[in-house]
């Protein structure tokens, strides 16, 4: 049996009367996509295998071989660490020569809801 966590602290913590906010349900899953990718992978402490690969090829040309990469390691990162959805679509598009957006669709288990997500890598 799979228990879904349906709340918790989203990071950057937000604030209000002093205390942390507790979200749910789509925000929490967001907020977790973007630790997820944005934390490169064997930095934590007690979880070292926790985030992406995706810092180790910072500095590399962005080409198609970039595009493969980084779509091979938000689908390895995700399937590892965000349970709570399946993965639908990736969508990598290049803006310039600086940058890639990743543009995710999945669906929530749960509640067979879509959600989609965006996140911006800059290259060297």
């Amino acid at each position: 049996m799979v228990i879904i966590q349906t709340s918790g602290i989203a990071f950057p913590l937000i604030l209000t009367t002093g205390k942390h906010t507790v979200v749910s349900g789509v925000d929490l899953i967001q907020s977790s996509l973007k630790i997820i990718l944005s934390w490169p992978m064997f930095t934590r402490f007690y979880l070292g295998e926790f985030g992406s690969r995706i810092y180790e090829i910072i500095e590399d040309p962005n080409d198609d071989i970039l595009i493969n990469l980084v779509r091979r390691f938000v689908i390895d990162a995700i399937g590892t660490w965000e349970k709570r959805i399946e993965l639908k679509t990736i969508i990598i598009t290049r803006p310039n020569n600086q940058s890639l957006v990743v543009d995710l669709t999945y669906n929530v288990k749960e509640s067979n809801s879509e959600g989609s997500f965006y996140y911006n890598y800059s290259t060297n």
